[in-house]
């Protein structure tokens, strides 16, 4: 974009300058220049997220995941920055101006890190929805349900504090959940399909929700992108509760995102 007045001239014979013709540029061309918009979680769990993404137009999505440290649920905060400063810089290398951390744990752990390190970058994560589903209970009893480091992490007591008044939280720490869905998607690409009649996938989410939806939960927050390959699994066990994904909200902040860059 020119912002300044530009001028076309022609030396005359006499060796004066002759303007021919004065233009101010407001608006550059629109291109079809495909932006790079990088996304990141540690296992497969972001991939419904960067499919997301692939609906908005011009953008070109990098997908880089850490299957050698998965999962992060059960790291301490000290190796998950570690990770995430050197996936950041992969991203650079990679032309990626926005970056999606789609991992609750990494996002709750070191999204303040990568930012100070890669002020170039627009880093968007994705936490505990817990703000929302505050909004949507009917009951006054709300719960999350994330991994360990997700649930025990220092964003997670901060956004307690700042949005849970007159409310019951139930924090729910699911482990080996994130796990098993791993393992189940990576044999089978078709992700929903693979969790049809998965008895062992509504073992575990029973395990994990049958005692404070039994309490009066009515709305669960997903703080971890693992999960939502369960939602019609959850939504067949409990069809009262409403299940609350944040992946729209994260899809609308990129957007955001890309018309500020």
């Amino acid at each position: 974009m020119v912002s300044r007045d530009h001028f076309s001239v022609v030396r005359g014979m006499a060796g004066s300058d002759l303007e021919i013709s004065k233009l101010k540029v407001q608006n550059s061309k629109p291109t079809n220049k495909k932006i790079n918009i990088g996304v990141f979680d540690s296992g497969v769990g972001g991939r419904l997220i960067a499919d997301k993404l692939k609906e908005l137009k011009n953008v070109k999505i990098v997908y880089l995941s850490d299957p050698e440290y998965f999962p992060y649920g059960d790291k301490t905060g000290e190796i998950i920055q570690s990770r995430l400063l050197y996936f950041a810089g992969q991203f650079k290398l990679k032309g990626c101006r926005i970056v999606v951390l789609a991992c609750n744990t990494a996002t709750t752990n070191g999204i303040a890190v990568i930012r100070q390190k890669f002020p170039g970058i627009t880093f968007i994560g994705i936490e505990p929805p817990i703000k929302p589903i505050s909004n949507l209970t009917k009951s006054k009893k709300i719960a999350i349900m994330g991994t360990p480091a997700t649930i025990a992490s220092q964003r997670m007591a901060k956004l307690q504090s700042l949005f849970v008044q007159g409310i019951k939280l139930y924090n729910i720490s699911c482990p080996g959940l994130a796990e098993y869905i791993e393992e189940r998607v990576k044999e089978n690409i078709k992700c929903y399909i693979t969790f049809y009649n998965d008895k062992k996938a509504e073992s575990l989410i029973k395990r994990f929700l049958d005692k404070p939806i039994a309490d009066g939960v009515d709305v669960v927050g997903i703080a971890c992108t693992h999960y939502p390959y369960l939602l019609p699994i959850m939504q067949n066990l409990y069809p009262k509760v409403k299940f609350y994904d944040p992946a729209n909200a994260v899809a609308a902040q990129v957007k955001k995102a890309i018309i500020a860059s």
